[in-house]
């Protein structure tokens, strides 16, 4: 039987999203709403790579998401995978819409089951999406198909008004 004395979880949250993913996810942002991409890294362009496929009014600042509420705008953006339970309680309890990119497993836990009464869709990628790698000392972004995840990804939506609940991409 194998053991997993030595294993020690380790958290690494610098992985960005490709613009392939904002593409096609651009057409399901409202024109009328602000954006907000709270999960700021000085080493990404996800604005700007966004920015290309909408034409909202995009706000990408260095401010910590749990310090304030955004009141005037919809929440889409890639957060960190290691506080995604945090951050759905928090843009939840406050009533943002929101489109977040999240590991498929994400609907299976057991902390998901209490947003059953939410306005949750879902929609979902044709294929395993891509990620960057950046290094964080040096902000080197790394490209290379071995910074792909071993897993799916979804876009959880809450109060997005789609058309369906489960959409496929």
């Amino acid at each position: 039987m194998a053991t997993y004395k030595e294993y020690k979880i380790s958290k690494y949250d610098d992985f960005f999203t490709r613009e392939e993913t904002w593409k096609s996810i651009a057409s399901y942002i409202p024109e009328d709403k602000k954006v907000y991409m709270p999960f700021y890294s000085p080493y990404s362009n996800c604005n700007e790579l966004l920015g290309k496929y909408i034409k909202n009014e995009i706000v990408y600042e260095d401010k910590d998401f749990f310090t304030y509420t955004i009141t005037d705008g919809i929440v889409v953006d890639n957060p960190p995978f290691s506080s995604k339970k945090q951050i759905l309680e928090k843009l939840l309890n406050d009533n943002v819409p929101f489109m977040l990119i999240l590991p498929v497993s994400t609907i299976c836990y057991k902390y998901f089951q209490k947003f059953k009464d939410s306005n949750i869709q879902l929609l979902i990628f044709n294929g395993r999406q891509g990620f960057s790698k950046c290094n964080p000392d040096s902000g080197e972004i790394n490209n290379n198909n071995k910074s792909n995840p071993a897993f799916d990804c979804v876009v959880v939506c809450n109060n997005m008004k789609l058309t369906n609940d489960i959409n496929f991409i």
